[in-house]
């Protein structure tokens, strides 16, 4: 195997990595808007009082810290995607240069 097939191969893995952190990013986001918040409807709808206020809070702090780490996952992709561009660019340039 060459040199540019191995760097070809390692930018798409960097790049199929990044995508399955952005789809995992979604199904966070999901589950936190739709599922969480349609349970918390139910639940606010039969149980009434100070404990249910209190425990529809904590549910909520719970789906906040589900979007902050959906997003940083979503950031995670980005930065992945970018670095594996300008790694492969730099790589494909050295090869040029050598070759």
């Amino acid at each position: 195997m060459s040199i540019k097939d191995e760097i070809d191969i390692q930018f798409n893995r960097a790049m199929q990595q990044a995508d399955e952190l952005e789809e995992l990013s979604g199904v966070i986001c999901s589950i936190g808007s739709v599922k969480i918040n349609t349970a918390l409807k139910l639940l606010t709808q039969s149980w009434k009082g100070e404990n249910a206020l209190e425990y529809t809070g904590k549910v909520n702090a719970i789906r906040d810290r589900m979007y902050g780490c959906a997003e940083s996952l979503k950031e995670t992709s980005d930065l992945i995607r970018v670095t594996a561009g300008r790694i492969y660019a730099a790589e494909m340039a050295a090869i040029r240069m050598i070759g």
